[in-house]
């Protein structure tokens, strides 16, 4: 009995040592994605979607600039700030411009919340070269089956994510994010975070950045009943595009890395339902019709998550 007890501390001591420099890789890459100027280009794959894109950062003292550019397919830009997020899209001729709100895994910071390693153990190791840089490679594997474990490529010197796979349940990459190409440059000039598309003559679709969101006693009556552990709400919106014509509630879930998103909306009698789940990738959708509601949850999440999230959504 004493030796297993042994045997038992060493191993949870082990895993401490080893979680722990991971953690720290983790820290580093946040503070990276946002204090340091970049400019590179990644490749994303989705499933079976591919995609070429360029992205350049500019850090700012208060603020964040930054401008993403398709190499692919149609020549979309992206354009983000503090303060708002603005997309022109010339293959529809229009303009969604929107609050900023927290961006892919990809490219987003990572914000651990407490217990976040109760749902995932972290490691970390040398990893390849990628864009011609050094990496550190941290594992974050998932503990349940209702979140994907992702690998990280991590710049050496600065910490930058470079490198990116979403890992399913069966150990395969249903999402990669690659830069072949990075710069560091100490100074990011203004003409590169202009849109090379002006959006003239396009239909703009506008928030209104000045709301505010809702405090949840002041809801109309929904509710979601069941989550993951660790999951919690990070942000609620209404009409987050401003394109549907029937008012839509959006509201955002996640641990610190996962996220998934509950979409509540009036039934368009010109659109068609949404029952039962969908996939694309790594994403995976689970809709259904409450009343004349459509609900949708969609997430990078497993799709047992996102079905078992739909079944919880109900209106008191």
């Amino acid at each position: 009995m004493a030796a297993a007890l042994v045997a038992s501390s060493t191993l949870v001591l082990a895993a401490a040592e080893t979680e722990q420099p991971a953690r720290d890789w983790l820290e580093k890459m946040a503070n990276a994605g946002q204090a340091l100027n970049y400019d590179g280009t990644f490749v994303y794959r989705n499933g079976d979607r591919m995609e070429s894109m360029r992205i350049i950062h500019r850090a700012e003292p208060g603020n964040e600039r930054e401008r993403m550019v398709s190499l692919t397919g149609a020549p979309r830009e992206v354009l983000r700030d503090n303060e708002k997020v603005t997309c022109i899209l010339p293959d529809n001729q229009s303009v969604v411009v929107a609050k900023s709100r927290p961006r892919s895994v990809a490219l987003r910071t990572f914000d651990p919340q407490e217990g976040f390693a109760e749902h995932y153990r972290l490691s970390s190791r040398s990893g390849e070269r990628v864009a011609g840089r050094e990496t550190m490679m941290v594992s974050v594997g998932a503990v349940d089956e209702f979140r994907y474990g992702y690998r990280l490529w991590l710049d050496r010197i600065t910490g930058l994510l470079l490198k990116l796979e979403l890992i399913g349940e069966t150990n395969q990459a249903l999402e990669q994010f690659v830069y072949t190409d990075i710069k560091l440059p100490v100074r990011i000039p203004d003409h590169l975070l202009e849109p090379a598309i002006s959006g003239e003559g396009f239909t703009w679709y506008r928030d209104d950045l000045t709301k505010t969101t809702p405090e949840p006693e002041s809801d109309d009556g929904w509710s979601v009943r069941w989550l993951p552990k660790g999951f919690e709400m990070s942000d609620r919106v209404y009409n987050p595009t401003g394109v549907s014509r029937m008012p839509v509630q959006h509201l955002v879930y996640s641990d610190g890395l996962a996220s998934l998103s509950v979409f509540i909306e009036r039934l368009d009698t010109a659109a068609e339902r949404l029952e039962g789940r969908s996939r694309m990738g790594a994403i995976n959708a689970y809709g259904s019709v409450i009343g004349s509601f459509q609900v949708t949850v969609v997430g990078e999440v497993p799709g047992v998550t996102v079905e078992r999230v739909g079944k919880s959504v109900n209106r008191r």
